[in-house]
């Protein structure tokens, strides 16, 4: 199939999504992420321009089906040019606001060490910055995915400490201060709720991250 054709089916039979779409995700599979990742953002364009409800779950379902292709490619040079479909703080800023359903692939997709392994740190660290302040929610999101894997997964290669050099040094600063002061914030939420197991998990997460916190400030210092 050409690439038209597969567009042409995908919008034939939306609404639908990568996992009902495995065929057709397979055959964009043959394509190259260079022109997967320029269709991606004519999708989003097309998408932000449309208003009639057919005409948005087209392009809802031909994003998810051409960011599935490019995730089992395996490549985390994807992961700088896909930021910027991340949701903003503000979403209603977006050009394209997204709900949930498109949302959560994109995101869980960036820091899915089943699709790039440890690699995927050192690309969202040379890019994460891009989050700040526009998305910090999602930019907290993502340095806790780096330091639950660092810290459990790449244990014995340390990746996240191994590379942090490579983040923009002010604004990774105020996203490990953000994240920090959020999840204290939460802590104290649960604290007094008396979820002790939540707690729990809520505590290890402030661990994982002032230790980051701790080994960044000293390169800074260098």
């Amino acid at each position: 199939m050409t690439k038209a054709e597969i567009y042409q089916e995908i919008r034939d039979i939306s609404p639908t999504w990568s996992g009902e779409a495995q065929e057709l995700v397979e055959n964009l599979e043959e394509f190259e992420n260079d022109e997967l990742l320029q269709d991606l953002d004519d999708v989003y364009q097309e998408w932000s321009r449309k208003e009639n409800d057919d005409s948005v779950q087209q392009c809802v379902s031909l994003f998810d089906v051409i960011l599935q292709a490019i995730f089992n490619h395996g490549d985390p040079s994807v992961i700088p040019h896909l930021l910027k479909y991340v949701p903003s703080d503000d979403y209603y800023e977006d050009a394209v606001v997204m709900e949930d359903y498109s949302s959560e692939p994109l995101c869980n997709g960036i820091v899915d060490a089943n699709y790039f392994g440890e690699a995927y740190i050192p690309a969202l660290l040379s890019c994460i910055h891009e989050l700040v302040p526009r998305a910090m929610v999602h930019a907290k999101s993502f340095l806790s995915s780096m330091a639950y894997d660092n810290a459990n997964i790449f244990i014995l290669t340390n990746p996240l400490i191994r590379n942090i050099y490579l983040a923009e040094k002010y604004a990774f600063k105020k996203l490990l201060e953000y994240s920090i002061d959020d999840i204290k914030e939460e802590l104290e939420e649960y604290k007094k709720k008396s979820e002790e197991q939540t707690v729990l998990m809520i505590s290890e997460s402030l661990d994982r991250i002032s230790c980051v916190r701790q080994e960044f400030l000293k390169i800074c210092e260098q």
